[in-house]
């Protein structure tokens, strides 16, 4: 071959050479490069990674926020406590015109023990207000409920008045005989509900004269609550009678008489309540009724 082609040829391989030697620097260089930028950025993403692991089992490992407590409520007497006697004049009440919407369901006696605690099942479950007028002669239906009647009455759910322990016709007793029996009513009232049945009474028959109202009166029972309606259940009657009486009778002020005595009217009560929910009628107690009056 002639020197000079030789050495030619031989230029052109040694540039051919070098270019790809630079070649392959420049990909070394710029893979370098790019592993400098990949790597902080993984190495970032696992940090924060770990970091938000910490934060979490730090946020977990944390105690959890205790909650407020309510508000204590007012501390005051509850209603009904025993207190000394306080005699006084006695008044007489039928019902309260003035007192808007609201219409006083009370039940007297006691004589059906289920029927007792049916009528206290539905207070408590319903939250509806109520007045129960028992009689301590009637003990054994009023005992097993004692502590939830507490309850109710230490709510403002409940009053409870004294309807004497014998139920005896007041005026044909005599005053002195009538006394007793409303006292007795009234140690039976503290013994067995921690209560006081004062100031409220129910005379037994609704029957009562001056003698009786004084005698009421004397013994710390200023109130004298009759009624203005009546479901006329001291006799059993069928529930659609009562319902049909509850419609009849129940308007605002009025007070309603009731009784535990038979299963219907106990069994009623749930259809009582929407009827007077229909009539835009609110039950309440007889002393929510009166309202200090």
């Amino acid at each position: 071959m002639d020197p000079r082609l030789e050495r030619r040829q031989n230029k052109r391989q040694e540039a051919v050479r070098r270019r790809r030697a630079a070649a392959a620097g420049a990909i070394v260089v710029v893979l370098a490069v790019a592993a400098w930028v990949v790597v902080p950025a993984i190495g970032s993403s696992a940090n924060d990674d770990s970091s938000a692991k910490m934060g979490a089992a730090s946020a977990a490992a944390a105690p959890a926020a205790v909650p407020a407590k309510p508000a204590p409520k007012p501390a005051g007497p509850p209603p009904q406590q025993i207190k000394p006697l306080v005699p006084g004049t006695a008044k007489v009440i039928t019902e309260v015109p003035a007192a808007g919407n609201k219409v006083a369901l009370t039940f007297d006696d006691g004589a059906c023990s289920s029927c007792v605690k049916q009528i206290v099942d539905f207070l408590e479950k319903s939250g509806a207000h109520a007045t129960f007028f028992p009689n301590g002669t009637y003990g054994a239906s009023w005992d097993p409920q004692a502590k939830r009647i507490r309850a109710l009455v230490e709510n403002g759910q409940l009053t409870l008045g004294n309807h004497t322990f014998s139920h005896g016709t007041s005026t044909q007793i005599g005053s002195a005989a009538f006394g007793a029996d409303l006292q007795r009513n009234e140690d039976w009232i503290q013994k067995t509900f921690n209560l006081s049945g004062r100031p409220w009474f129910r005379p037994p028959y609704g029957d009562y004269d001056s003698g009786t109202i004084a005698a009421a009166g004397q013994a710390g029972y200023k109130r004298v609550i009759m009624w203005s309606g009546t479901v006329a259940d001291s006799d059993l009657r069928s529930e659609p009678y009562i319902l049909n009486a509850i419609r009849y009778w129940a308007k605002p002020g009025r007070i309603i008489l009731m009784h535990a005595n038979y299963p219907p009217t106990a069994k009623a009560l749930p259809k009582i309540l929407k009827i007077l929910e229909r009539k835009q009628l609110q039950p309440v107690t007889v002393a929510e009724l009166l309202n200090g009056a």
